[in-house]
């Protein structure tokens, strides 16, 4: 039973490092000195040869003394030989498992397979009314992507290219067919597909086709024609302008809730028609002139919005002057990140501040029960609502994260 675990272990550390999930730490070099700082530069090429497939040419001097050191490792007591035997069984083991290697989450990978998961929560919203699964197909084709980038298959190829083959293949790692994707479909969608007439992959590309033809936002680049395609199309997820549609929906609503409707009325204004006075602004807002200068000038205070002044002569006379309004999306955008990190500090020292004053109803709820006191119903009223104040301060906190994380990391 203990073998059979821990061949489902090695399997599945097998199946996150292929995948990109987990990436090969350098060495620790905190306590490096001169004396050994070759002995760990090559400890760090070994580990990079045996998952690339590389070889390196050792200078004779540090040869013998590799070798004794590998003999040395290789009779450690404390290896287990079950485990020992299982990353011995097979090449493949051998290349991603190097003696003294050290693994970590690769956060990029996460980084990226939220992003795979947010474009398609928004192509979902916006189109799975008009084409089925649309949303999943988004999260499966960028999946892939993150896949590809992040494998260590894929980087020992890259590592026998030329700098052309290589951006080459960096250019092609986002481009799919309907059969690359399948296995990354749910189990549920992926059999409504093929129970369909004419099977999964002439439906599925049908509907990467219908996803083609979306403009706001794009959503799929038909890079090779799906109509006669053996492979049912090559197609490529328009990552950029997913990303700005949905930091554009942020914005839009961060302006919504501090300056309400007719302020992101505004905005959306000045953003399609550019530099507009606040009479002409009015107009196209449909809202008196008076209310418009005051929300223009509370726009202005808090940097959402940017003022230009054209003089009509040299002369400074302000009746010459026209004063344009307009957006600065650059401005806009950096305003509302900065209000964003300013907002997450306040809230998690305020979440650190609840704590340490509910340190006493903590420790009571664990002792409920103990005494006739733990059991009374004002402290269980209070503890609730200690404990319903502090959700409320996670999940802020947490939505906050989310938002920062559209905000500056896709």
């Amino acid at each position: 039973e203990r073998a059979e675990l821990m061949k489902d272990v090695v399997k599945s550390l097998k199946k996150l490092i292929e995948e990109g999930y987990l990436e090969l730490a350098p060495p620790l070099d905190t306590l490096k000195t001169d004396e050994d700082e070759g002995e760990n530069e090559f400890e760090l090429d070994e580990m990079t040869a045996a998952i690339t497939g590389s070889k390196r040419k050792l200078p004779s001097s540090t040869t013998d003394e590799h070798d004794n050191k590998k003999q040395k490792d290789d009779e450690d007591p404390s290896d287990d030989p079950a485990i020992v035997s299982l990353l011995r069984s097979d090449n493949s083991s051998k290349r991603l498992f190097p003696r003294g290697s050290v693994w970590r989450l690769n956060f990029q990978m996460f980084h990226d397979l939220m992003r795979a998961v947010a474009l398609g929560r928004l192509v979902g919203e916006r189109y799975g009314d008009k084409v089925a699964g649309a949303g999943y197909i988004v999260t499966a084709a960028l999946r892939l992507a993150a896949i590809r980038e992040h494998s260590p298959r894929y980087a020992a190829q890259m590592s026998i290219m030329s700098e052309e083959d290589k951006q080459n293949h960096i250019e092609e790692r986002r481009k799919f067919s309907p059969d690359d994707i399948m296995p990354y479909l749910p189990p549920t969608i992926l059999n409504n597909f093929q129970n369909k007439a004419g099977g999964a992959r002439l439906n599925l590309s049908s509907a990467i086709v219908s996803l083609s033809h979306f403009t706001w936002p794009p959503v799929v680049m038909e890079v090779e024609e799906a109509k006669g395609h053996p492979r049912g199309g090559v197609f490529e997820i328009a990552v950029r302008q997913l990303v700005d549609h949905l930091r554009g929906r942020v914005l839009h609503k961060v302006v919504l809730d501090h300056h309400g409707l007719i302020a992101a009325r505004i905005c959306a204004i000045l953003e399609t028609k550019g530099h507009l006075e606040s009479d002409a602004l009015a107009e196209s807002a449909m809202i008196p002139a008076k209310e418009t200068r005051e929300i223009l000038h509370r726009l202005y205070r808090d940097n959402y919005i940017d003022l230009f002044n054209l003089q009509k002569t040299k002369s400074y006379n302000p009746k010459d002057i026209v004063y344009l309004w307009h957006v600065s999306k650059d401005r806009m955008f950096k305003t509302v990140c900065d209000n964003a990190c300013r907002a997450f500090t306040n809230l998690r020292l305020r979440t650190q501040h609840e704590t340490e004053v509910g340190k006493e109803w903590i420790e009571r709820a664990k002792e409920a029960g103990a005494s006739d006191e733990n059991d009374h119903e004002e402290d269980k009223m209070n503890y609730n609502k200690f404990c319903m104040g502090l959700e409320r301060l996670v999940n802020a906190t947490l939505q906050l994260d989310e938002t920062i994380m559209v905000m500056m990391d896709f």
